[in-house]
């Protein structure tokens, strides 16, 4: 990734410190965020890396509120610089840095989602060489937040394909959340199917199951 790639997106980042806008979890003006200081502390960490996963936060309050406009509302941009943030802080977490590349889980279809978009973001700040393109969705499936646990590891096998190029390399799979692990899962499937050395988690948030 070049260096004025990543200038040019640090003064953006600058510029958007400048303005103020509202807070999505409470509504109060915060400047350059998406969640003001107060709900930002309300943030809770969602552990170590464990497994060749890492997280940044738990999926509840402002972490689900902050993700659920990303995911769904029209200026999901406003989240960017926070999400890459977070991703940052998830990074930090795993005990691998030497990454082949980081690939975000992608869609049926088409190659520029929410989430690529977040990702390529994060690549430039992490120093990472972005390649969405060794990995891609080869079938359409059913939304995974409309489905039981069991039903979504179904709805999701044999949903993707990895380039052969990922042959003894470490793979960064970026996702937003991580709530069963099937999406994840299976993609690093698709990876490790190919001959892919390793293969790593990072999400945004993970579903906090409660007893």
């Amino acid at each position: 990734m070049s260096s004025l790639s990543k200038y040019l997106y640090m003064i953006k980042r600058f510029g958007n410190s400048l303005f103020t806008y509202n807070c999505i979890s409470c509504g109060k003006d915060v400047g350059g965020r998406c969640l003001c200081k107060k709900c930002s502390e309300k943030l809770e960490p969602a552990g170590d890396y464990q497994n060749g996963s890492a997280y940044a936060f738990y999926y509840d309050g402002p972490a689900r509120d902050a993700l659920l406009r990303f995911k769904f509302g029209k200026d999901y941009k406003f989240c960017f610089d926070t999400f890459c943030d977070w991703l940052l802080l998830g990074y930090e977490k795993l005990g691998d840095k030497d990454f082949y590349a980081v690939v975000p889980v992608p869609a049926f279809e088409t190659s520029e989602t929410r989430l690529s978009s977040l990702t390529r973001k994060f690549s430039l700040l992490a120093n990472l060489p972005f390649r969405p393109e060794l990995l891609r969705k080869i079938r359409k499936t059913e939304k995974q937040h409309n489905l039981y646990a069991s039903e979504r590891r179904i709805n999701i096998i044999g949903a993707f394909e990895a380039d052969p190029s990922v042959k003894g390399k470490k793979i960064l799979l970026v996702d937003d959340i991580f709530t069963t692990g099937s999406t994840v899962n299976e993609c690093a499937s698709a990876f490790y199917d190919k001959g892919a050395e390793k293969v790593c988690i990072l999400t945004l948030t993970k579903t906090k199951y409660k007893k």
